[in-house]
């Protein structure tokens, strides 16, 4: 392991209790080993440590394809390192405060911009611009991208969608909304004195932001354009359904998993809700009539849901080459979608036959296939302008302040932040 340079911006991040989860889900595991990046002499592989955070049940997956490649590769000896989930952004810039780094870190896709630009991601423009096998998804790949730079690859993906009670819709004559319209009409005429209409995560919470970023994308807008009329308009929207009370005012408190109990419970009749739910969802409700769908869209908006997942980055000063032998390997179209299914994620590739991969599982096809509108979240300090988001639409929420007002001061944090770029 190397010493690297980290940035004030990143530690006083940390320190500030910042860095939040990107959506998803996750677990703990047992550590499995760890070892220095070093080369012995007379020609012998390299050992090349990568950081992880994976589950048990995860890591197991995870590991026999590492040992598959171990197995074949002579450049390289991947060894997997343990770094517990709750933590795993702090013990990251820990490491680097302390001087020690793995070759490798496994991470969540939004904080790969906000380490690149702290200088301790290595560049790998060069071997990816030369790979063969460069046919990625945009989104994925937007997460990974800094400055022109590609400072890893996606390696698994996951995002969110519309579920929706098709019992409930059919009762009250409703079709699936495709538009914010026919969203908060929806939402309206879905609201019982049983259940609400819609539920989505609206906390102050990085699951918060994910859920209510990609409303904001859809409209035009992104983090650096919090006072646009897209944005506003996409707060604003979703803020008339909890004032209306078709959301429950307690979606500026749920988790994701909270959403999943309550849609499984017949609480609620749509919700936002992550692919990685599914089979969570089956076992609660395995009686439930439901489907999923696009988020709807604004008029003369464009199709845009959230990107969650992992990439896999290489450090600064590590041996590049054999890192990237393993990073093309995982990534690879003969390895990438027997992986992904095998971890229930997707592949980041766009040359995947879905239907092929899929076609046993129509929920899963469709998570998919609409993989291809997902958009990253990107910005080196990510975090510091997700929480001026998170603070500006639970004021929305609340009816503290209007989506005009809120936004118009998120966007002045942002322009601080900016400025300090």
């Amino acid at each position: 392991m190397r010493k690297k340079v980290i940035t004030a911006a990143v530690v006083a991040a940390m320190l500030a209790g910042t860095l939040t989860g990107c959506g998803g889900s996750s677990g703990s595991s047992s550590e499995t080993g760890s070892g220095e990046g070093s080369s012995s002499p007379g020609g012998e592989k390299e050992t090349i440590t990568m950081w992880h955070a994976l589950a048990d049940n995860e890591l197991e997956i995870f590991q026999k394809y590492v040992d598959e490649f171990n197995a074949q590769s002579e450049l390289a000896q991947v060894e997997l390192v343990y770094t517990p989930a709750d933590e795993y952004i702090k013990q990251l810039t820990i490491g680097n405060i302390a001087g020690d780094m793995a070759d490798m870190v496994m991470m969540d896709n939004c904080y790969t911009t906000e380490f690149a630009a702290t200088g301790v991601l290595e560049d790998l423009s060069s071997y990816y611009n030369e790979w063969d096998e460069n046919q990625m998804l945009d989104g994925p790949m937007q997460s990974v991208t800094y400055e022109d730079g590609v400072y890893g690859l996606p390696y698994s993906c996951n995002t969110i969608a519309l579920f929706y009670n098709v019992d409930m819709l059919e009762e009250a004559g409703v079709e699936v909304p495709t538009t914010w319209e026919e969203l908060v009409d929806a939402a309206a005429k879905l609201t019982t004195d049983e259940h609400t209409g819609f539920a989505f995560c609206g906390a102050k919470t990085g699951e918060g932001a994910f859920q209510v970023y990609p409303f904001l994308n859809q409209a035009g807008a992104d983090i650096n354009t919090l006072d646009s009329e897209g944005a506003i308009s996409a707060v604003e929207m979703l803020g008339s359904m909890v004032e209306a009370g078709s959301a429950s005012k307690e979606v500026m408190n749920w988790s994701q998993a909270d959403l999943e109990k309550q849609f499984a419970a017949g609480n609620v009749a749509m919700i936002i809700e992550g692919v990685w739910q599914l089979d969570q969802l089956r076992a609660d409700a395995p009686d439930l009539n439901w489907d999923v769908a696009k988020i709807p869209v604004p008029e003369g908006g464009t199709d845009a849901t959230a990107l969650g997942g992992e990439n896999i980055c290489v450090t600064s000063g590590a041996n590049a080459e054999a890192c990237w032998e393993f990073l093309s390997w995982i990534c690879s179209k003969d390895i990438s979608p027997s992986l992904c299914k095998d971890m229930s994620r997707f592949s980041a590739r766009s040359d995947i036959d879905n239907e092929e991969w899929f076609s046993d599982d129509p929920q899963t096809l469709f998570f998919a296939n609409y993989m291809q509108d997902t958009v990253a979240r990107v910005h080196p300090r990510w975090s510091e302008c997700a929480t001026a988001l998170e603070v500006a639409y639970q004021k929305v929420f609340s009816g503290e302040a209007s989506a005009a007002d809120a936004m118009a001061e998120a966007q002045a944090e942002i322009d601080k932040i900016n400025a300090e770029e």
